[in-house]
């Protein structure tokens, strides 16, 4: 992978040092241009408003089968949203509930996720249940096995955790799911773009996403996967029920269409890069490498996974005697290192972001920057 050339084509890396993708993804002028083009034909005159409308709806209606094609998906299979949060609302609203119906989440999910869960315990009287998560496969799993009981419903997680960065065996997660008759819904959003993604593969029931972060597509893009058998018990917030029809029915309200040309440009920018392959292999050495790298520093400790199977281009880490909003600060401030403090879980630290295209001299600058921050605290 030619990171230079790519490095060339996303503007917003040539100012400072940037670690904040599982935040924001750095969009390459493709997206950008894909989204300022349709603006601009509105903004110039050109075409007329409905013309203008008409194509850009258009488009959006093709996004869809665009997606599912990337992700193992069917088409009928693919709503738009807004956001992973948007996601959640219609999966969370649009079941049917019992009090006491029991809902499986981890420790580590990330707010919005998680007040929609609580917010599901305060309407509905279902009960929230945290199972610790761990680098381990087969403890998480066993852990999870120990949590159910006759009333369990849901399982909700994120597929990769957003403080550690921990990638939970999802495949095995919705097996696990399948045998009790137990829903899976799934936050994507540290997943998607870090790599591949076989929705039909994970054998999950309901998977939500923004776009904006290792897509590198705009905010306000996002989908809901529903699976077409899941489609018979999940009721749609605004419209009837069609069981036999598609998850667009689950849409909420009207897709900002134009942010949609620039999710189009952002799956065609990554497929001409190589791919979810090519990408999860190029960030996960660089992870890898900087995981190493922090070892080798007296006082640094990473948070973030040791075990392969449950890695993610997400490195956290600590410096003993700082807190993580301390470094963040630090980094942020003396070095112009943008990245974000930690918070779920102790102790706090810092959340770095490797991206297939952070430069080995963005990770060279870190690791000085580490080096000094721990030299003075010892």
């Amino acid at each position: 992978m030619d990171v230079a050339r790519i490095r060339d084509q996303i503007p917003g890396l040539q100012h400072g040092v940037y670690f904040n993708t599982g935040g924001f993804g750095q969009p390459p002028v493709s997206v950008n241009g894909a989204i300022a083009d349709s603006y601009q034909q509105l903004l110039s005159g050109s075409v007329s408003t409905f013309d203008w409308y008409t194509e850009m709806e258009r488009a959006a209606s093709e996004m869809p089968a665009t997606i599912a094609g990337f992700f193992g998906a069917e088409t009928e299979e693919i709503a738009l949203s807004m956001s992973t949060g948007e996601g959640y609302g219609m999966v969370l609203g649009g079941l049917r509930w019992q009090p006491g119906d029991e809902v499986i989440i981890t420790n580590e999910e990330h707010p919005v996720p998680l007040q929609a869960a609580e917010g599901l315990a305060d309407r509905e009287g279902a009960v929230i249940k945290v199972v610790d998560i761990d680098q381990d496969t087969d403890l998480i799993l066993d852990r999870l096995e120990q949590a159910i009981t006759p009333r369990t419903r849901l399982f909700c997680f994120s597929h990769v955790t957003t403080d550690t960065g921990t990638r939970l065996p999802a495949r095995e997660i919705c097996a696990l799911a399948r045998e009790r008759g137990i829903l899976t819904l799934w936050d994507g959003c540290q997943a998607i773009g870090q790599f591949p993604v076989d929705l039909h593969d994970m054998g999950c029931d309901f998977y939500a996403t923004n776009c904006y972060k290792w897509m590198l597509s705009p905010m306000g893009t996002g989908f809901l996967f529903v699976r077409k058998g899941a489609q018979q018990v999940l009721k749609p917030l605004r419209r009837p029920h069609e069981p036999d029809g598609t998850a667009r029915q689950y849409e909420t309200g009207t897709p900002a269409c134009m942010l949609y040309q620039g999710l189009a440009a952002s799956l065609d920018f990554m497929t001409g890069i190589g791919g979810p392959e090519a990408i999860a292999a190029e960030a996960g050495r660089k992870a890898e490498s900087l995981r190493s790298r922090f070892d080798a520093i007296p006082g640094v400790r990473v948070t973030s996974s040791r075990h392969a199977e449950t890695q993610s281009g997400i490195v956290a880490f600590a410096i003993e005697g700082m807190e993580g909003n301390e470094v963040s600060e630090a980094l942020r401030n003396r070095w112009q290192i943008t990245q974000r403090a930690t918070h779920i879980n102790k102790p706090t630290g810092v959340r770095i972001s490797v991206a297939f295209y952070t430069s080995d001299s963005e990770l060279n600058t870190l690791v000085e920057a580490i080096t000094t921050l721990a030299g003075e605290t010892a």
